[in-house]
């Protein structure tokens, strides 16, 4: 079996992927067995298998595609021109939050693996991509010569977190849960506050 072009996916082999990427988000890799897969998309088990070798090869096959999609968007967000700091973390904020929402299974996916040795070379949404894109913009555009690059990656590093905690809040309770009032602008004006004069 040649090796699977993550762009050019037949619809079967999407609707597996995604199958696939909904169950890990939701029972976890182990729990996620091609027989719940095929449930799932809605095909047979023996066409996951005509498709991907075996669930290692598709599960690779579904992250990667989703790590490149990151990649790209991640490379087209931060091309464009920043004019200050305040305009690159609200449009950082809201492109992260966008890209969460997009690859929820990928990233959900992601966390719950957590440990697990054998799923790390699989599970990769590029959390460390975005931050390190952000680190580099946000050094080009900040007035605090006095900041270390340490420091630095340390802010994107607690700003990327933060938002994704959002999105595992948003998981985990209903959005109009009165007990926690962190939103995302909370956030963004928490990244400007080391930025301010």
């Amino acid at each position: 079996m040649s090796p699977i072009d993550e762009k050019k996916m037949t619809g079967t082999q999407q609707r597996i992927i995604d199958a696939a990427l909904h169950l890990i988000s939701h029972v976890g890799y182990k729990s996620t067995t091609t027989k719940l897969i095929a449930q799932e998309a809605h095909v047979n088990e023996t066409t996951i298998f005509k498709n991907f070798k075996s669930k290692e090869a598709l599960m690779d096959t579904a992250f990667k595609q989703h790590a490149n999609q990151i990649k790209e968007e991640v490379d087209a967000f931060f091309s464009q021109p920043f004019s200050s700091t305040r305009e690159l973390l609200e449009k950082t904020g809201y492109f992260i939050e966008d890209i969460y929402s997009r690859h929820r299974d990928v990233v959900i996916g992601s966390i719950k693996e957590v440990g697990n040795e054998k799923a790390q070379t699989i599970f990769t949404y590029k959390q460390e991509y975005i931050n390190h894109s952000l680190c580099q913009q946000l050094q080009r555009l900040s007035d605090h010569p006095n900041y270390t690059k340490s420091e630095y990656e340390t802010l994107c590093f607690i700003f990327n977190n933060s938002i994704l905690a959002l999105l595992i809040r948003d998981i985990r309770h209903d959005k109009e849960d009165t007990l926690t009032h962190v939103t995302l602008d909370s956030i963004i004006q928490m990244m400007l506050q080391p930025f301010k004069d």
